[in-house]
């Protein structure tokens, strides 16, 4: 697995759930690689959520949040119908980057199917780096 890259999780165990439907696979009954991102997709904006910054709001107020970087590794395929949970550590690796490390398993299941690293940035509407907001993912939500 991927190693981590910082010292302090500031959230390591949130989680969440997601059913695969038959949209979410190819023409062999697997989950289409695409779509494991947005389920850690989704991961991310509920933690931002938790942190009282829901991203309708943070661009309303021109902070925004784009993926820098991501390292993949796809271990077993998903399959219709599987109960999925995303696993999901946060924190920073600077005032500037967020960091969330999903891990994709079978719910009741311990082996991951799928890893991603995820390191994310906070710029402006211009494009320009910003510093993240405050508290973001210095501690456990309140």
């Amino acid at each position: 697995m991927a190693q981590r890259r910082t010292q302090a999780w500031a959230l390591p165990d949130h989680r969440l759930l997601a059913t695969v439907y038959l949209e979410d696979t190819d023409a062999l009954g697997i989950v289409y690689h695409t779509n494991y991102l947005k389920y850690c997709e989704r991961a991310r904006t509920d933690i931002l959520a938790r942190y009282g910054y829901k991203l309708g709001q943070m661009v309303d107020s021109g902070c925004l949040f784009v993926v820098f970087e991501m390292q993949l590794r796809f271990l077993q395929p998903a399959r219709l119908h599987d109960e999925l949970e995303v696993r999901t550590a946060a924190g920073r690796t600077s005032d500037y980057r967020p960091v969330f490390e999903h891990y994709v398993h079978r719910v009741g299941e311990d082996e991951p199917l799928f890893f991603a690293d995820a390191q994310v940035v906070s710029i402006d509407r211009a494009g320009e780096i910003l510093e993240l907001p405050e508290g973001l993912l210095e501690s456990a939500p309140v």
